[in-house]
C-alpha cells in the first residue's frame, strides 16, 4: 500500500505517463475518485436537504420526484448498456408497467405506497422475465428489435 505523500508526489512529478488510457484520466488514483465521489454525494445531500427543507411546496416534491425517477431509469440503463454493452430499447417500458401498477393500487384498491411500489417493483420484474428469458441468447440489433417489440405492446 503506498502512503498518502507518495501518491501525492507521484501525480504532480513530471515523470512520462504509460499509456494513453492513464493519461487521459481525471483522478489518477483511487484515493482522489474516492473523494470526489464523497464530495459529490455530500453536496447532493445538501441540495436535496435544502431543497426537501422548510419551506418545500407541491412544486419541489414534484421536481424531486422527477429528478428521483429518471435516476433510478438512469442507474437501470447503465447497469444493461454500461456494464453490458447491450442495448435496450424497452426501459421506459418497464417503468410503465411499474407506474400503472403502482397507480392503480393506490388508487383502486387503497394499498399503502410503499407497498404498492415494491409490487410495482415486482410487476416490473415480471415483465422484465418475460421479455428477457425468450431474449436471453440474442444481442445487439436483434435485442434491440425485441426490446422495442416490447416497447410497442406496452405503449
Amino acid at each position: 500500500m503506498r502512503s498518502f505523500s507518495e501518491i501525492y508526489s507521484d501525480y504532480f512529478s513530471s515523470t512520462a505517463v504509460y499509456s494513453y488510457r492513464e493519461d487521459e484520466r481525471i483522478f489518477r488514483t483511487r484515493f482522489m475518485r474516492s473523494w470526489f465521489v464523497i464530495f459529490l454525494m455530500a453536496v447532493a445531500i445538501i441540495l436535496f436537504a435544502s431543497m426537501f427543507g422548510m419551506g418545500a411546496n407541491e412544486y419541489h416534491y414534484f421536481i424531486g420526484n422527477l429528478i428521483l425517477v429518471n435516476l433510478i431509469a438512469a442507474i437501470g440503463l447503465q447497469l444493461l448498456v454500461g456494464f453490458t454493452g447491450l442495448l435496450s430499447l424497452g426501459h421506459a417500458a418497464f417503468m410503465g408497467v411499474g407506474a400503472y401498477t403502482s397507480a392503480l393500487l393506490i388508487t383502486e384498491v387503497g394499498c399503502p405506497f410503499i407497498l404498492s411500489i415494491l409490487i410495482a417493483g415486482l410487476m416490473a420484474a415480471l415483465f422484465g422475465l418475460i421479455v428477457g428469458i425468450p431474449s436471453l441468447r440474442i444481442k445487439g440489433f436483434y435485442l434491440m428489435v425485441a426490446t422495442l417489440a416490447f416497447q410497442f405492446v406496452i405503449e
